[in-house]
């Protein structure tokens, strides 16, 4: 969970709230995060999402917010750091994945796209991945 949260933020996916986030029964009482979905980048919406982390905080906001609760999801700050370091490598990439047939993307429409994923978030997290 704490991985989608990072993502969401990176990608500026704002419609990000509790009805688009399942679970899948793996039988014996025991359940699991089911796989992503419904997840849009907002070109056009600042970085905050409908899920919050805390009362305190609010809405998701701060890739360094997300950092510094990753133990509530049982993560120390090496594997939360690690986990960012993925996705901001995914993130990063977005422009040669956009182009994919899978994506289909014309590359007229890169620019138009690239607030969702470039932005002061993604500088952030840089900072953040630079620092440890």
């Amino acid at each position: 969970m704490w991985r989608r949260i990072a993502f969401n933020l990176l990608i500026t996916n704002v419609d990000d709230h509790l009805h688009n986030h399942g679970f899948l029964h793996v039988g014996h009482g025991l359940w699991r995060l089911a796989p992503a979905f419904d997840l849009n980048p907002f070109p056009d919406k600042d970085q905050e999402l409908k899920t919050w982390l805390t009362e305190e905080t609010g809405p998701v906001s701060s890739i360094k917010e997300v950092v510094r609760v990753a133990a509530q999801f049982w993560l120390n700050r090496q594997q939360a750091l690690e986990i960012l370091r993925q996705v901001y490598d995914a993130v990063e990439g977005w422009r040669v994945v956009a182009l994919t047939p899978s994506v289909g993307m014309d590359p007229h429409d890169l620019d138009d796209f690239a607030p969702a994923f470039e932005h002061d978030q993604m500088k952030l997290a840089a900072t953040l991945l630079r620092q440890d």
